[in-house]
């Protein structure tokens, strides 16, 4: 078993399927909430299809999720720039990507971390834990990386954490419904003109 899609064309339908029902029951009912028999009629297959797929059935489901979570996250936080664009610009657009990412993406938060789970549930789950981490530990290093050569004038790693940790907060307090819809907006505005006093010559973005 592995976190990647089988190369046969039937179990890749099968893993697709399961992970796309995964999403919607994860998001909606909650990982314990979810059974392996609503995942399974939610993806229209049969159980013993699961199984056969991912050996130790909820937990492994999980950690493919989570895997397929973060390259998604890798992807749209590494999107080229399209026309003219200063690096200052740049690094207004990867907050702006990594909130976009949360904004489509609500199980993010919770499923990346792994919460839900104890990896020792299953090996699949410990593999997916290195990876995500190497993952986002890379995304950080990027960004870190862009924000240095724009000039700051503070930490470049502890800024970049700041950032994505305010971003991170102001989703979760909208997840939990603490805030709406309009408070959500303004703090992360807050986030990202906070984000941007700090790089370059510190002009509003």
């Amino acid at each position: 078993m592995t976190l990647e899609a089988p190369t046969d064309r039937r179990k890749r339908r099968t893993h697709t399927a399961v992970l796309d029902a995964a999403q919607v029951l994860f998001l909606r009912e909650g990982y314990r909430g979810t059974t392996i028999d609503m995942l399974a009629a939610e993806a229209d297959v049969a159980v013993s299809s699961i199984y056969a797929n991912f050996r130790e059935g909820k937990a492994d489901v999980y950690a493919a999720l989570a895997w397929r979570i973060a390259t998604l996250h890798a992807d749209a936080m590494s999107a080229p720039m399209t026309g003219e664009s200063t690096p200052r610009d740049e690094v207004a657009a990867v907050y702006d990507r990594y909130v976009a990412f949360h904004r489509e993406n609500p199980l993010a938060l919770r499923i990346l971390a792994l919460t839900d789970i104890d990896v020792g549930e299953s090996e699949l789950a410990t593999a997916a834990k290195a990876r995500i981490d190497t993952v986002l530990g890379g995304l950080i290093e990027s960004f870190a990386t862009t924000v240095k050569l724009v000039g700051c004038d503070v930490e470049p790693h502890a800024l970049v954490m700041v950032s994505w940790a305010a971003v991170n907060g102001a989703y979760s307090l909208f997840q939990r419904r603490v805030v709406d819809e309009s408070t959500l907006q303004a703090m992360l505005g807050i986030a990202r003109a906070d984000l941007l006093s700090h790089v370059g010559d510190n002009r509003a973005s």
